[in-house]
C-alpha cells in the first residue's frame, strides 16, 4: 500500500482551506492555474521561488513554516 508523504503542499492545502479559498481562487491571487495550485498540493511538482515567497506574504508565515511538516495556522 502506498501512502503519500506528507510535506510542504499538503501545508499549503491545509492553510488554502482555513481561508476557505478555492484552488481557483489562490491560482487567481498568485497569477497561475488552479491546476498549478493542485500539484503543488498534491507534490507532483513544486512552485518557483517567486511563489513560495508570495505565499509566504499571503498567509503571514515564515518560508521554514511553509516548507515544514508543521501544522501551520494562519494569524487571526
Amino acid at each position: 500500500m502506498h501512502t503519500r508523504p506528507e510535506g510542504r503542499m499538503t501545508t499549503l492545502k491545509r492553510l488554502r482551506l482555513e481561508r476557505q479559498l478555492s484552488l481557483r481562487a489562490l491560482g487567481e491571487m498568485l497569477d497561475t492555474s488552479y491546476m498549478t495550485i493542485w500539484r503543488w498540493e498534491s507534490m507532483q511538482c513544486e512552485p518557483k521561488w517567486r511563489n513560495v515567497r508570495r505565499l509566504e506574504r499571503m498567509f503571514n508565515l515564515p518560508i521554514e513554516t511553509l516548507l515544514s511538516n508543521e501544522k501551520a495556522t494562519t494569524p487571526r
